[in-house]
């Protein structure tokens, strides 16, 4: 049976307080009135709808300053709603229960000594998995409705990695790329929610970028930076071409010690200065291209590019400025991220939440 307007208006709102207290934590009646746009009695019959399902509690919280009694803040239970999140490195499985308002229940992670990442993602989450309403894996590559099209890092191609998940845990589960889980968490829980289309780049072994519009990754958004071509005819790169970007930068060296590149250049080491300036200039040509197709306002240097860009920020945004048409840079911001390793995992979390929000309403 078709629900009635007025039954869709009611979950539409309560899913949108849900949201709002996930997001910003703990408020109160005044505080949720101004956000949602509701007037108070709404939000009273909402706050108490939801206590009653077991997704909210009131509490006595901030006092108002005065002789009078402190505000009532309404806050969302963790446990009434968790996701399992977890983030697949080359050399590790990272694992996180997290529940509804952000707060890690459960953390674990395991080394996988060469062992499949999905046995290893069975044993970290046990039971926990199959408990929680989303699955969400962030893995390094090029990712597309649950299949990995392409991982340098892992040297995966065209792996169906959502259905290996749910043969070996019992669930269905989503899967997004590390660049785009990560570009999720510093939009929803780092400082970059202003941003409308936020483009995150995360370097490992090999090079992907991720793209989030107003906090959501759009489908498509899973960009393969790293093979991208910035010098035709050049060296011949792992995927069959030439010249692309993961190659001309030798990325392999800089994911395993980008800290003695840094450190060399830093100390007068002129081989060290001129290959980080290289690089810079390449990855600034590569960003062209990209920002061109996407239009981002806002760029975050993620995983070991974070380091490149803090010691080659003059060569890339020299290159991004020769390759891109000046309205599309003139507002675009250039900065590293603010939750560093978690992002992906926070991000990947956020990701299973929103499913559940949209399913709410």
């Amino acid at each position: 049976m078709a629900r009635t307007g007025t039954e869709e208006l009611r979950r539409r709102n309560r899913a949108a307080l849900v949201e709002q207290l996930h997001r910003h934590g703990p408020q109160t009646r005044a505080e949720l009135t101004e956000a949602l746009g509701l007037n108070r009695s709404t939000i009273g019959a909402l706050a108490a709808d939801l206590a009653e399902a077991g997704y909210v509690q009131e509490t006595t919280g901030r006092s108002t300053g005065s002789a009078g009694r402190p505000s009532t803040l309404a806050e969302c239970i963790p446990k009434a709603a968790t996701v399992t999140a977890v983030e697949i490195r080359v050399d590790r499985v990272r694992f996180a229960l997290v529940g509804l308002g952000g707060e890690v229940l459960e953390r674990a992670e395991t080394a996988l000594d060469g062992a499949d990442p999905v046995d290893a993602i069975e044993v970290v989450t046990g039971g926990t998995a199959r408990d929680a309403l989303e699955a969400v894996a962030a893995v390094p590559g090029l990712v597309d409705s649950g299949e990995v099209a392409h991982s340098t890092e892992l040297g995966w191609a065209g792996r169906d990695l959502a259905g290996d998940l749910a043969s070996a845990t019992g669930r269905e589960w989503q899967v997004v790329d590390t660049a785009t889980a990560a570009a999720v968490g510093e939009w929803s829980r780092g400082d970059a929610h202003e941003a409308t289309k936020l483009l995150y780049l995360h370097g490992g072994r090999g090079l992907t970028a991720g793209l989030v519009v107003d906090g959501l990754a759009p489908r498509g958004g899973s960009i393969q930076l790293g093979h991208i071509v910035v010098q035709p005819g050049g060296r011949e790169c792992a995927c069959g071409l030439r010249g692309c970007l993961e190659a001309e930068m030798e990325v392999f060296g800089y994911a395993e010690d980008i800290e003695y590149a840094t450190l060399a250049a830093g100390m007068g080491d002129a081989a060290a200065r001129d290959g980080l300036r290289r690089s810079g200039e390449d990855l600034g040509r590569a960003l062209g291209a990209v920002v061109t197709a996407t239009g981002p306002d806002e760029i975050l240097f993620g995983g070991w590019l974070r380091e490149l860009y803090l010691s080659a920020a003059a060569p890339v945004r020299s290159a991004l400025a020769e390759t891109t048409l000046p309205h599309l840079r003139s507002r675009l911001r250039l900065r590293t991220p603010v939750l560093g390793d978690e992002g992906a995992l926070i991000g990947a979390a956020e990701t299973g939440f929103a499913t559940v929000v949209d399913r709410m309403r």
